[in-house]
């Protein structure tokens, strides 16, 4: 992958397909925003991603160990994460940089090896994330392994949050970085 713009852009360019279906409404599941020394995907390059022809209204952050919070208790850290997206989702949601809503849905991290202990980082994700649903997710290609029978977590699968829907949290804390 591409480590700066300019080489970004050039892979991209190397192939360029019309939209099949311009008008049908599209909701990008899985995305991710960081900015690193030599690696940037902001909101900026989001954006110009889903204006190639397709109707994105929406998208989806999955968490990626970008932003932690750097002091505090290391289990509150991911929470960072879901603030600074917060904080792209709110410019996104400005209209100022068009119809896609960046960031619409949130999917953070919180360990549930934490067992009860998890909840006061679970409550920050929602109140600082604004979130009808979070996630925090179990590596996605190992779902053989999730027993929700032998899982700490009292709220896990799911805990139903009232009128705001169901939150639902899978987790670990040995995941690779992305």
């Amino acid at each position: 992958m591409a480590n700066n713009e300019q080489e970004r852009d050039a892979w991209l360019a190397q192939v360029s397909e019309a939209a099949l279906e311009p008008e049908l409404p599209i909701v990008d599941p899985h995305h991710h925003l960081w900015d690193h020394p030599g690696s940037r995907y902001m909101l900026d390059e989001i954006v110009r991603d889903t204006a190639s022809g397709h109707r994105v209204l929406a998208t989806v952050f999955v968490e990626c160990l970008s932003m932690y919070r750097a002091d505090g208790p290391e289990p509150m850290r991911p929470v960072g994460e879901t603030e600074f997206v917060n904080g792209i989702a709110a410019q996104s949601a400005s209209g100022q940089c068009g119809e896609t809503r960046v960031a619409a849905g949130i999917v953070g991290f919180a360990d549930l090896t934490l067992g009860a202990a998890v909840e006061p980082v679970l409550q920050a994700h929602i109140v600082v994330g604004q979130l009808a649903n979070a996630c925090a997710e179990e590596a996605a290609t190992e779902p053989a392994e999730w027993d929700e029978s032998k899982t700490k977590c009292p709220l896990a699968p799911a805990r139903q949050t009232g009128s705001e829907g169901r939150i639902y949290f899978l987790g670990r804390n040995d995941r690779p970085a992305c």
